[in-house]
C-alpha cells in the first residue's frame, strides 16, 4: 500500500471503522511517527501506554498510562509504537491482551499500511518489495549450509513478508553475538588480528576479551567522535587488560576513501546518510589496511555493510578472514551482502544466527573453508 490514499482501503479498516480512535503503547519516536500518520488520516488518539509512566504524566499532551491503568474496557484497538531489538512484541501483545485490550497491532503491520509515509526503518519496508526479488531471495537461501541458518532465513522472510510473529524465530539471547558457540571453525584463526567496523564504545572488544578470545591485534573505526571519545578512554583505561597493539581510527568505513555526509550524535544508530549534520572521513580498508592481515573482520556499520566490503575487496580475498556481517540495516541486505560474497568466489560458506529480538541484530557469518 502506497503513501496516503483512502484509509478503508487498509488493512485495519474495520478496526478502525466505527470509532475513528486507537491507542498507542510505547512512547517513543516510533510512537510519534505513528501519531502523525494518524493525524493525517483523522484518527484520535485519547492516551499513550507505557510501563515505565508515572502517576500524572503525560506525552506530547496526551495522557501517559501504565497498561494497567488505561481505558481497557472500552474496545479500543492498541498500536504497538515498539521497533528495537530490546523488546519481545510478541510478549507485550499477549500482556495487552491478557488485560482486555484488542485487537492489537504491531508496528511492523502499521508500517505495511503506511510504507510510503514511514519509510523504509532498518529491514522494514514495503512488503511488495519481497515479490520484486523473489530470485535473488530464492538465491540466498540456497547458500546457508546448515539446518539453524535455513530455519531462520526462511522464518524472517516468513515474518517479512507476513507480519506474523509466530514465524519470527527467537533470537539466542544467551549467546554472545559475533561469538556464537555452535558454529565449527568459529572464530577462523586465533589469535584474533580483529577489524572492529562500527566499533561504538569498545563493546564488542570488551566482549571478546571477556570471553577469552585473544587478540593479537585489533583496528576499530568509529565515525561518531562522542562514541569515539568513549572508545578512545575505554582502551586507555584497558591497557593492562588489553595487551594486544591496538589502533582506532576516527572515522567510516565506505567502497572508497572520502568524505560522506554523516548523522551524528545518535549513539550507536549514528550513519552515513545524505541528511547528515557533517562531513566525516570514510576510508577503504584496502587503502587504510595495507599490510595488517586480519583474519576476522566484524561489520555492524548502519547501513553502510555493502559498501565497507568492497571497500576490503582486495583485503579480503588476499587473506580470507572470517567475516562477521550485520544485515539487518537495509531491507536487501539479508540476501544481497551473501549473495555479493558468494560470486566473489573466495570460498567461504555461510551462517546466519539472529541476536536480538524484531530482526534486530542479524550477523551473516562467512567461514573460510
Amino acid at each position: 500500500m502506497r503513501a496516503g490514499g483512502d484509509l478503508s482501503a487498509k488493512p485495519f479498516a474495520k478496526v478502525l471503522a466505527d470509532r475513528k480512535e486507537t491507542i498507542l503503547y510505547g512512547a517513543g519516536n516510533v510512537g510519534r511517527d505513528v501519531r502523525h500518520v494518524l493525524s493525517r488520516h483523522g484518527i484520535r488518539i485519547p492516551s499513550v501506554l507505557d510501563r515505565n509512566a508515572t502517576p500524572g504524566a503525560q506525552w506530547d499532551g496526551l495522557p501517559l498510562l501504565k497498561p494497567e491503568e488505561g481505558p481497557r474496557d472500552q474496545g479500543l484497538p492498541v498500536i504497538i509504537t515498539i521497533f528495537n531489538r530490546g523488546v519481545d512484541v510478541s510478549e507485550v501483545e499477549a500482556k495487552l491482551e491478557s488485560l482486555g485490550y484488542g485487537p492489537v497491532i504491531s508496528f511492523v503491520d502499521f508500517h505495511a499500511s503506511f510504507p510510503g509515509e514511514l519509510g523504509d526503518r532498518f529491514w522494514l519496508t514495503d512488503r511488495e518489495t519481497y515479490a520484486r526479488h523473489e530470485a535473488p531471495i530464492a538465491a540466498a537461501a540456497e547458500l546457508f549450509q546448515d539446518e539453524t541458518s535455513r530455519t531462520l532465513f526462511d522464518g524472517l522472510m516468513s515474518f517479512r513478508r507476513s507480519g506474523d510473529y509466530r514465524s519470527l524465530p527467537k533470537p539466542r539471547l544467551t549467546e554472545i553475538q559475533y561469538l556464537p558457540s555452535d558454529l565449527p571453525g568459529w572464530p577462523p584463526i586465533r589469535p584474533l588480528r580483529l577489524v572492529d567496523g562500527g566499533a561504538y564504545d569498545g563493546d564488542s572488544l570488551v566482549a571478546f576479551e571477556r570471553a577469552g578470545q585473544p587478540i593479537e591485534a585489533a583496528a576499530a573505526f568509529e565515525p561518531d567522535l562522542e562514541s569515539f571519545g568513549r572508545l578512545a578512554g575505554g582502551a586507555r583505561s584497558q591497557l593492562s587488560t588489553w595487551p594486544f597493539e591496538l589502533t582506532l581510527w576516527p572515522c567510516g568505513l565506505g567502497s572508497r576513501t572520502g568524505l560522506l555526509p554523516f548523522r551524528s550524535g545518535l549513539g550507536e544508530a549514528s550513519r552515513a546518510g545524505v541528511a547528515g549534520d557533517a562531513l566525516v572521513p570514510f576510508v577503504a580498508l584496502d587503502d587504510a589496511l595495507v599490510n595488517f592481515r586480519p583474519n576476522l573482520i566484524k561489520l555492524d556499520v548502519e547501513g553502510s555493510e555493502t559498501e565497507a566490503l568492497e571497500g576490503a575487496a582486495r583485503l579480503i580475498r588476499r587473506h580470507r578472514p572470517g567475516l562477521a556481517v550485520c544485515v539487518y540495516h537495509r531491507p536487501g541486505h539479508l540476501w544481497e551482502i551473501p549473495l555479493l560474497l558468494s560470486r566473489w568466489d573466495v570460498g567461504y560458506r555461510f551462517h546466519l544466527r539472529l541476536h536480538a529480538f524484531d530482526g534486530f541484530d542479524l550477523v551473516l557469518y562467512a567461514i573460510p573453508v
